[in-house]
């Protein structure tokens, strides 16, 4: 049981390529999407 949580909690981890990936994806998606990040003053 111990081990299978393990396993899991290692499948919700992302690699670093894969956080950058996803993480340009989104930005593209939101770009698509018309949103922009809120500038400050």
């Amino acid at each position: 049981m111990v081990e299978k949580k393990k396993r899991d909690k290692k499948r919700r981890e992302l690699s670093s390529a894969q956080e950058v990936t996803y993480r340009h994806e989104f930005k593209m998606a939101d770009r698509a999407g018309g949103y922009k990040r809120p500038t400050l003053p």
